[in-house]
């Protein structure tokens, strides 16, 4: 007993002297990051390794007393050096010998295929973005996959045994382990490397190509190397000091042990003090919390052992928490205004408004003098790098020809930053966190959101379709509440989030039909089809015709007055492929982003076939079309790529366009949402919206603007509720164009930047109060407003 206690005690020493180092890089790599987001106030170097010390105190005991059980189990007595146990394995019988050197290259075998086949498995149960299921069908596929090789390689013993002994003969090494165990190894790890240099980001390109993913930019692999560095310590030190007996003679094991005590003593106190301490330095607090990669984990982990009333928020190590015996104060809380209560521990109470805030004031849609037909493109991951708003490379001479004869919105942001979470409150015009949804990353919206398909064709008798080339389409998610036509036969097989198909000539095509049919585009022709009637049509032809029409299920007859269309193209969303015939985008300093402009290229071509069909129709001059976006894209941005976590501008500001047939082009510098467009289809088909059901505003009084009067300003907020994958975030640009930005990162974490003098978000002016609390006051008020609702994961 005493020896094991002993062999835990030298483990946990060897973790704790591994903690000071891990301790120093993370301090490091906060320190950069925090000067890198231009913040004016910088906590020093030493403060942010002692802290990062005491949270890392947990973390240290939990990988100490891991690696010590496992040695004690697999190695009772005194603990044996790598390079012991290796003379040991050589110095076997014959018999011996030959039993490892077979089992040693089955176990690397048997051990790789089961793990690229349980990273196979976890990604396509991954891609439906629910993980509870996914984690379940990857649980038991694994285990199962598992049984099914070790079976294999139990199986394949006695040949491989045979096979080296008559082998032994003439190469007598054959019969040494390490060699035969290290051969499999190098051959398992050359197959590794052909996966990462032949897959891409996505895990495409055959079997192998799923260690493809690790090439990915915001792939963070720094707490598991830290984690390895902890346990590393905790295996060396009871072999370095405590092999042997203890007694006069050697006393090394127990002055080794002494050491350990002191110092894990230490990060004991330190991690006391940072109970208080974190409270009360919010920068240090901060820069961990981000910017530590094994220590926000650790931090984490404290906050929540410590949350007394179990509202997700901690009184100490910084969480922020101002009433930790009542869990509706807390940092995330809504402050209610006015009523004495500081719910979100900000200091003080919210006061109330002296008017009504108007990005939050739901109001009536008005109707325009005429009604009009609505045609919606959608691009998936369109960022502003588009030729009518001021990006020098001809990426879009459709959109841009459309825009000239438009209202173009240069300002205009989603409402969060990925498809699950913009797409569908966009087309119920309400805010995120106010819809009825499930904790998907691709959400699942409830029948009793209404979105603005079911408003067009309940009351005024639109006809409503639409066509999708994305798999998330495809799902029972609820977006196609109210479309007449569900045509999702764009979608390519065995189609994934991240992927390298090409949909946009494919989808075009789908259009194409889809407005090419009467019974869909003709005003006063009787009949309707049932939704989803196509949905398991043939795949679109992709070469550059358009089908012939699909038979029609014809159901209760009706008249369609006007017609609602729909949709959404995907190709500049990854992965990114180049196109036959795309000019060259080449010369900037990430290749990434040309072949992202080849895609917006190519997309821009196939949406310009459709723009010119609809052009030349006679219903034309009866329709209004808008172009948008459901988010941007990150190309290294703030250290990431991609989007769906963050919400810099990158990530949320979008392109949008209107066009209303007879209206003077005219380009409108305020800032605009996506909470807006719902209120604006209702507007432009003459249909009608209860007072309070759409949040936003039409934005024809943009469109139609009087002589002499000016664009009025408006409060953007972007709202994205926290899903599998991404924590809350939420933003606030208020103030005259482009405004201040407050993100709020949940909790007591937030940054504040002025869009104006800092485009690029990079100097956070979240320290001065003076400027921080009047806008932390207007977000609470804006969401006073809201009817929020919290889901919380299954």
């Amino acid at each position: 007993m005493f020896r094991a206690l002993l062999r835990l005690v030298l483990a946990v020493t060897g973790a704790s002297a591994a903690a000071i180092l891990v301790a120093l890089l993370e301090a490091r790599a906060a320190a950069a990051a925090i000067v890198e987001s231009g913040s004016p106030e910088a906590p020093s170097l030493g403060s942010l390794v002692l802290a990062d010390l005491g949270v890392l105190f947990p973390i240290v005991l939990a990988v100490a007393a891991a690696v010590a059980t496992a040695d004690l189990v697999l190695e009772p007595g005194d603990p044996k050096s790598p390079a012991a146990h290796l003379a040991e394995l050589r110095a076997g019988p014959v018999v011996t010998r030959l039993r490892t050197a077979s089992i040693a290259p089955l176990a690397v075998f048997a051990v790789s295929g089961w793990s690229l086949g349980s990273a196979h498995l976890a990604r396509s149960a991954l891609a439906a973005g629910k993980p509870p299921e996914a984690g379940l069908s990857v649980g038991i596929g694994s285990v199962a996959l598992l049984l099914a090789v070790v079976s294999v390689a139990i199986s394949l013993v006695p040949v491989t045994r045979r096979v080296l002994a008559a082998s032994s003969e003439t190469v007598p090494r054959l019969l040494d382990p390490i060699l035969t165990g290290g051969v499999a190894a190098g051959i398992v790890f050359l197959l590794f490397c052909i996966g990462i240099a032949t897959g891409d980001t996505a895990g495409e390109g055959g079997v192998l190509g799923i260690f493809g993913v690790l090439k990915r930019e915001e792939l963070d692999l720094r707490p598991v190397a830290n984690a390895a560095l902890l346990a590393a310590g905790a295996y060396v030190v009871p072999i370095a000091f405590g092999r042997g007996k203890v007694g006069e003679a050697e006393r090394l094991p127990l002055g080794a042990a002494g050491v350990g005590i002191l110092l894990t003593s230490i990060l004991a106190i330190l991690c006391v003090r940072d109970a208080s301490a974190l409270g009360d330095d919010p920068l240090v607090a901060r820069g961990l919390e981000r910017h530590a990669p094994l220590g926000k984990i650790s931090l984490a982990v404290l906050r929540k052992a410590t949350d007394g009333d179990k509202d997700g928020y901690s009184a100490r190590f910084g969480g922020g928490d101002c009433n930790d015996a009542d869990p509706t104060v807390n940092p995330g809380a809504l402050d209610v205004p006015g009523n004495g209560v500081d719910e979100d521990c900000s200091g003080a109470d919210t006061p109330a408004p002296a008017a009504p805030v108007h990005v939050a004031a739901p109001t009536p849609v008005k109707k325009t003098r005429r009604t009009y037909n609505v045609i919606l493109f959608t691009v998936d991951t369109l960022r502003i790098d588009l030729g009518f708003l001021g990006y020098p490379k001809p990426v879009s001479p459709n959109l841009d020809k459309l825009a000239e004869r438009s209202t173009v919105f240069e300002r205009a942001y989603s409402m969060a930053s990925y498809t699950g979470k913009s797409v569908g409150p966009m087309m119920i015009g309400k805010y995120p966190s106010e819809t009825l949804r499930d904790f998907s990353h691709f959400n699942t919206y409830a029948p009793r959101n209404e979105f603005v398909a079911e408003r067009v064709r309940d009351t005024v008798h639109a006809r409503t379709f639409a066509a999708h080339c994305h798999w998330y389409f495809r799902l029972p998610t609820g977006l196609n509440q109210g479309f007449d036509v569900w045509d999702t036969s764009a979608i390519p097989p065995g189609m994934g989030d991240n992927d390298n198909s090409i949909t946009s000539d494919r989808m075009s095509n789908i259009a194409l039909k889809l407005l090419g049919n009467p019974e869909n585009v003709t005003p006063g022709v009787p009949g309707a089809i049932a939704a989803d009637a196509d949905g398991g049509a043939p795949d679109a032809e992709a070469d550059g015709a358009a089908p012939e029409p699909p038979k029609e299920t014809p159901a209760e007859p009706g008249k369609a007055r006007r017609f609602f269309g729909w949709f959404h193209f995907f190709d500049p969303h990854a992965q990114y492929v180049p196109h036959a015939g795309a000019p060259d985008f080449s010369g900037g300093p990430l290749p990434a982003k040309a072949l992202y402009d080849q895609e917006v290229w190519f997309t821009d071509l196939h949406i310009g076939r459709v723009l010119d069909y609809i052009a030349s129709q006679p219903w034309a001059e009866d329709t209004a079309i808008i172009i948008t976006a459901d988010h941007g894209e990150a190309f290294a941005d703030h250290g990431m790529s991609w989007h769906g976590s963050e919400i810099w501008e990158s990530l949320v500001r979008v392109p949008l366009v209107v066009y209303v047939p007879g209206e003077k082009p005219r380009r409108v510098s305020a800032k605009r949402s996506h909470i807006d467009v719902a209120p604006t289809i209702v507007d432009l088909m003459g249909a009608t919206a209860e007072e309070g059901e759409l949040r936003g505003e039409s934005l024809l009084d943009d469109v139609m603007l009087a002589p002499g009067k000016e664009h009025e300003e408006r409060d953007v907020l972007v709202d994205m509720p926290a899903g599998p994958y991404n924590g809350i975030r939420r933003a606030l640009i208020t103030g005259p164009s482009p405004g201040m930005k407050l993100i709020h990162s949940g909790g007591s974490s937030y940054a504040l930047f002025d869009l104006a003098a800092d485009p690029a978000e990079k100097r956070d002016l979240s320290s001065d109060k003076e400027k921080l609390a009047p806008i932390m006051q207007q977000l609470q008020t804006i969401r006073a407003g809201l009817k929020e609702i919290e889901v919380r994961p299954q």
